[in-house]
C-alpha cells in the first residue's frame, strides 16, 4: 500500500498558491474590462437616446416629454418656412442641439 501511495504525484504548495494567484489576476482584470465595457455600453445608449428624443421633439407636431427628460424648443417662421430648435437635457445632465427646418413643397 505504501508503494501505491508514493507513485501517485500531486501539485506542490507553492504551485497551487500560484496558480489561486494567476486565477484572481486573471479574473480581476476581466471583471474591470467588463466594468469598462458596460460603462461604454450605457453611455452610448443614453447618447442615442438622448438624440431620438431630440430628433422626435424637432417634428412639427412632437410626442410629449420623457419623464425626467427636459427640453427646449423654439419655433420660427421666415418666408414660408418653420424652423425649430431643440435642446435637449437628459435625467443624467447630457445635452443635445439640434435643429430643422421645414419648407413647404413647392408645386
Amino acid at each position: 500500500m505504501s508503494a501505491s501511495i508514493k507513485q501517485e504525484n500531486g501539485f506542490s504548495l507553492p504551485e497551487v498558491l500560484l496558480a489561486m494567484v494567476l486565477l484572481i489576476m486573471v479574473v480581476t482584470a476581466l471583471s474591470g474590462y467588463h466594468r469598462v465595457l458596460v460603462k461604454g455600453f450605457n453611455e452610448y445608449g443614453q447618447y442615442r437616446q438622448l438624440w431620438r428624443n431630440a430628433w422626435q421633439q424637432s417634428r412639427q407636431h412632437p410626442d410629449p416629454v420623457p419623464e425626467g427628460w427636459q427640453v427646449r424648443r423654439v419655433q420660427t417662421t421666415t418666408a414660408g418656412c418653420v424652423s425649430i430648435s431643440v435642446t435637449m437635457t437628459s435625467p443624467l445632465s447630457r445635452k443635445g442641439q439640434m435643429s430643422r427646418l421645414y419648407c413647404p413643397i413647392s408645386q
